[in-house]
């Protein structure tokens, strides 16, 4: 659902066994995500036709990573028992990507970044509800100061006067919350690489279908207009996810933790710096709420290991 602090000295050192190739992967991907906000503002298309060339262009690429993983063995992922949670898996992400384009025509990339990263936290909640497990209490308050924290974001009004803009950024990370939850179920019969091609493809054909339905300019008018669509569905959406998913599996999870927490301040970073979106006071108290919440819910006292493959940051 979307990093570094301008000082190296602000990150941790990664201990003895840290991978090099896996940190480097990790800061480079989760820099390349950060500009996928301000990418989405230059798009001579409707917001979910921009979502729908996001991710029908990156298609291609997570296509290859799954072949490569799938060398050497000799039989295929059975997609057939899990085609029902790989529609599913595909209608969540749809909606998670269609929001927040449609979020960044109604507010700031620096709101749609910071609320859309309450998706981790909403993750957690999600468990609970529907999968029994159990969250320590650190949870339900990090769940109230991230809700807190889009509220103010939002300019503090009344839940009827939300701007629609920050209302959809909440429904993105409500979707990438069900998306990662439906993942997690996938991962059973799927590997991530084949769950997250086929969720992909999914989403880019509902994506498509909702933007014609809606009217929306399809097709990129200009050649700049298709530059825009090619970075963000094979720069920011393949290779950055890419990247991160490498990290993923070879980066410390403290760093990893650390960086990815610094994604949503650098994508407010740069869309200060390129499109003049400089945060009010309201709006940076606001992010701290939230990246104080996120700290916050993440699991206390457990000792350092690797971090299993997955597809984040999203944005």
């Amino acid at each position: 659902m979307t990093a570094r602090s301008p000082a190296e000295t602000a990150l941790p050192v990664p201990h003895a066994g840290a991978d090099p190739v896996g940190v480097a992967a990790l800061l480079v991907g989760t820099a390349i995500v950060a500009w996928s906000g301000v990418l989405a503002r230059f798009l001579d298309v409707g917001p979910l036709a921009g979502a729908a060339w996001r991710m029908g262009l990156a298609a291609p690429a997570l296509a290859v990573w799954a072949r490569a993983l799938q060398r050497g063995r000799t039989s295929r992922p059975a997609l057939a028992p899990a085609a029902g949670l790989l529609i599913l898996a595909g209608l969540a992400f749809a909606l998670d990507v269609g929001s927040f384009h449609i979020s960044l025509t109604g507010t700031k990339v620096a709101n749609a970044t910071f609320i859309g990263n309450v998706a981790p936290i909403l993750t957690v909640v999600g468990g609970a509800l529907f999968f029994s497990e159990q969250p320590s209490w650190r949870v339900w308050l990090a769940l109230a100061l991230a809700l807190a924290g889009a509220w103010v974001m939002a300019g503090m009004v009344a839940p009827t006067r939300v701007g629609y803009g920050d209302a959809f950024a909440l429904s993105a990370a409500i979707a990438y919350a069900s998306y990662l939850l439906i993942i997690k179920q996938l991962r059973v019969r799927l590997d991530a690489a084949t769950a997250t091609l086929w969720s992909a493809v999914v989403s880019a054909i509902l994506l498509a279908g909702a933007a014609w339905l809606h009217g929306e300019t399809m097709i990129p008018s200009s050649a700049f207009g298709w530059m825009i669509v090619a970075l963000l569905g094979f720069v920011t959406h393949a290779t950055g996810q890419g990247l991160t998913s490498v990290a993923m599996g070879r980066a410390p999870v403290s760093l990893i933790a650390l960086v990815l927490l610094a994604q949503p301040p650098f994508s407010a970073l740069i869309a200060w710096l390129v499109l003049g979106e400089a945060m009010t006071p309201l709006q940076i108290a606001g992010g701290g709420l939230i990246l104080v919440a996120v700290v916050l819910s993440r699991p206390g006292g457990a000792p350092v290991q690797r971090a299993a493959p997955r597809g984040a940051p999203r944005r």
